[in-house]
């Protein structure tokens, strides 16, 4: 296999799992996020964590819903952290979401922090991951820029690593990379998937 290979296939996958996503109707896409969200309650009943971080959804791409996710934890008494992204770098700077006068849309439409209380990525506890498509092993398949990659890498062990998808997985995903860091679990409409013992 040529080292060219991966890369097409990757571009092939994304094509194929996000086009499936983005033609889900809204009474689906509604009905998929409202199960999800009860799976995650019953997850996270067994994991105490109070710092976690959390993608805001992108609306074009038919994200799992994350905002009333995010309200939930709120009124818990759980703090979120959210991330602002540099276009040059390809890196991730954390904050903490203290209120919504901090968002503002970067040139993609998607929601950033402008401001706030930093937080370093080794003292979260839990990490909530947006991905296009899943596998058995615990492998995601993102975007492509790689920020989510370099992200996990600088968290704690100890740190839980969460993935969101409305979809099943696939067996498997066939060009997982050795520097690919696995989830600890996904949660689904259908259920929660856990890839650790």
């Amino acid at each position: 296999m040529s080292e060219t290979t991966p890369k097409v296939d990757k571009k092939k996958y994304r094509t194929v799992y996000l086009r499936k996503r983005k033609m889900l109707s809204a009474k689906d896409f509604d009905r998929m996020n409202a199960r999800l969200l009860l799976h995650f309650h019953s997850f996270l009943q067994n994991h105490n964590v109070l710092l976690i971080h959390s993608f805001l959804s992108i609306d074009k791409n038919k994200e799992v819903n994350t905002w009333p996710l995010i309200e939930s934890l709120k009124n818990q008494g759980k703090q979120i952290v959210i991330s602002k992204s540099s276009m040059t770098s390809n890196e991730l700077t954390h904050y903490l979401f203290e209120d919504y006068k901090q968002l503002k849309e970067n040139k993609y439409h998607i929601p950033e922090p402008e401001y706030g209380t930093l937080v370093s990525p080794t003292a979260l506890e839990m990490v909530l991951i947006p991905l296009i498509v899943f596998d058995r092993k615990g492998h995601r398949l993102g975007y492509g820029a790689g920020y989510y990659d370099r992200f996990l890498a600088d968290c704690a062990p100890h740190c839980l690593k969460v993935g969101l998808s409305l979809a099943p997985p696939l067996d498997e995903i066939p060009f997982a990379e050795a520097h690919d860091i696995p989830m600890d679990f996904c949660i689904t409409p259908i259920g929660v998937y856990a890839f650790k013992s």
